[in-house]
């Protein structure tokens, strides 16, 4: 159903209209501030707390498209974070929420989690859930109207809780888009990172500089991109397909005197635990590992792998749209040693001394099974979801540094595999040479909100979508099709290759 003009002109709010007699009461639920604003688009700011500690705060456009959409968080949340508002959702006339997933707290930081289980089951389904349901009570009471759809956006916590949503609460959204999902918490995600801070901080009491420095990512990059940079007849660093490179890390292995040419033993080691992926004493992986990708840019690597507190950058400066100035972030050398030592300390073993040195990882499995439960969204079951008419896009990086491509295409043919029909609903689009959610080499801006509501306005599920790189001031300077997996694109070898109409989306056998 296309929505008229005239139900938008009907939906029309005015400045008088943001007061407390426009809402509803509603059962635990405490609104604290009703305010009008004018930026980025004429809204009434709504901010409420739903039981004890969930605070979400709610933006109702005065021109309202009739639609609603919740913006997910990232990391461990900790504020009130909207990340819809990244498509410009206000300006688009969306009523649009967020939520702090019922804690307060630096996104690095999970200590809210020790001894408290209702804070953990908030963060990991129960806050985005009651959010949800709030929000849309409390718009449909403001503008006196039903709202004709719901969307969910978020990205890399986000979209986990996108996952989560359509498999735990599949009434909560017509269409839902996650990026990047942080969706296997434990054991993958907390085996992930702890095993790759063993590998490159092997004695936690030496932060200063990881085992693998910009040196030896330099190395690397420049050796596997001489090997398959052209692959897809274009030289310009990105990868169009890692998982296609054959290039061999072992073949860096110094055959004498360490220098700057070559990787020693233990350098060779911590590199093969981030490709390869954690595994036991037993050698039985525990999770994926990431492909080539992401080595040297400053949203790479050195941001969430490797770092050292002798290069990092201010890890303050954590995401767009989350608040980190009203908290004081963990002294940390990388992202990875925040998550993964926050993951083990408060969620998997509620033991803050906790600490990976001589941990064998054995266990990890067994002992992460409940709290597994809670936070996983690694269901491959999407009917009840579907068969309401729910779609799904996910979309990651192929040179994502936090989330692993390799895990992100697993679960979508787990999902495939579970019902092949489920290829109608749910559409993944890798990104080539695309960090972690946004940034990198490749072209990282494709707006999602566009892309899920054309999907139900027009019936047609979205084929390739067209990425942009930005420059400094937010504005497109180039573009490239991502294809909808799994496809891929294949430059036309004369265009200009910093334009979509240069390439066109092929199978996997055609690309090349």
């Amino acid at each position: 159903m296309v929505l008229s003009t005239a139900l938008a002109a009907e939906n029309k709010h005015k400045e008088g209209m943001c007061k407390p007699e426009s809402l509803r009461d509603l059962p635990d639920v405490q609104i604290t501030s009703i305010k009008h604003n004018t930026d980025p688009a004429a809204h009434c700011k709504v901010a409420g707390v739903i039981g004890p500690e969930i605070h979400f705060e709610l933006l109702l456009p005065e021109q309202w498209n009739g639609k609603f959409v919740m913006g997910g968080g990232g990391g461990f949340v900790g504020s009130v974070v909207n990340t819809s508002l990244m498509f410009g959702s206000l300006q688009a006339g969306y009523a649009t929420v967020g939520t702090d997933t019922g804690h307060q707290g630096h996104p690095l930081d999970a200590s809210w989690a020790y001894n408290n289980l209702e804070r953990l089951v908030n963060f990991g389904h129960q806050a985005v859930h009651r959010t949800a349901v709030t929000a849309k009570a409390l718009t449909k009471a403001y503008y006196q109207n039903d709202i004709a759809r719901s969307y969910f956006t978020g990205c890399s916590r986000g979209g986990g809780q996108g996952l989560m949503a359509a498999q735990r609460y599949p009434e909560d959204f017509d269409g839902i888009v996650a990026g990047a999902p942080a969706f296997n918490w434990a054991p993958g995600l907390a085996a992930l990172a702890s095993q790759i801070n063993q590998a490159m901080y092997p004695d936690p009491e030496n932060l200063q500089e990881a085992v693998i420095g910009p040196t030896e990512q330099e190395l690397i990059e420049s050796s596997y991109l001489a090997m398959c940079d052209e692959k897809d007849g274009i030289k310009d660093g990105i990868l169009n397909d890692p998982r296609q490179c054959k290039f061999d890390v072992a073949s860096l292995l110094c055959k004498g005197e360490k220098t700057d040419a070559c990787l020693s033993k233990e350098q060779l080691a911590a590199v093969k635990v981030v490709y390869d992926g954690p595994k036991d004493s037993k050698g039985n992986p525990l999770f994926y590992g990431f492909p080539f990708g992401g080595e040297t840019s400053a949203g790479g690597w050195p941001r969430w792998l490797t770092g050292g507190l002798k290069y990092q950058a201010n890890l303050n400066e954590f995401q767009s749209g989350i608040d980190t100035e009203s908290f004081e972030a963990p002294i940390v050398p990388s992202m990875f040693y925040g998550f993964g030592n926050g993951i083990m300390k408060y969620f998997v073993y509620n033991d803050p001394d906790w600490t990976y040195k001589n941990y064998d990882f054995d266990t990890l499995r067994k002992d992460s099974e409940q709290v597994a439960e809670t936070l996983n969204a690694t269901n491959p079951d999407l009917s009840a979801f579907r068969k309401r008419g729910g779609k799904l896009i996910i979309y990651t990086g192929w040179s994502d540094a936090a989330a692993p491509g390799p895990a992100i295409v697993g679960y979508y043919e787990d999902v495939l595999a579970h019902d092949k029909a489920a290829a109608q609903d749910v559409r993944l689009f890798m990104m080539p040479g695309v960090e972690h959610c946004f940034g990198g080499h490749g072209p990282s801006f494709v707006n999602f909100l566009t892309e899920i509501d054309q999907w139900f306005e027009t019936g047609k599920a979205p084929e390739q979508a067209t990425a942009y790189w930005l420059d400094e001031n937010m504005q497109p300077n180039g573009s490239r099709p991502v294809c909808a997996y799994p496809k891929t694109a294949k430059y036309d070898g004369k265009g200009d290759t910093r334009d979509a109409a240069s390439f066109s989306c092929v199978s996997p056998n055609k690309s090349e």
